[in-house]
């Protein structure tokens, strides 16, 4: 017997997680991405990633982030 299921929609659409969760996913993989790269690098790609995710963060966000992000050794993330 064969299983008809099809996947219509992207895996992370069809397991909901906090908002929280999601946007500290995109940190920490921008992060491993991007560790000491130039930080107007960064801070457009966090700009894209978060458009393309659909979830809105502030500018003072994004720029604090991508500071900390360029100045990082990657592979020892944290938020703040």
């Amino acid at each position: 017997m064969t299983d008809d299921r099809t996947q219509d929609a992207p895996v992370e659409d069809q397991h909901p997680q906090p908002l929280e969760d999601k946007v500290a996913g995109i940190l920490v993989q921008e992060e491993a991405d991007l560790a000491g790269h130039d930080q107007a690098e960064i801070l457009d790609a966090l700009r894209q990633r978060f458009a393309d995710a659909g979830i809105a963060i502030s500018e003072d966000e994004l720029l604090e982030q991508s500071i900390r992000i360029s100045a990082s050794e990657g592979g020892t993330f944290s938020n703040r």
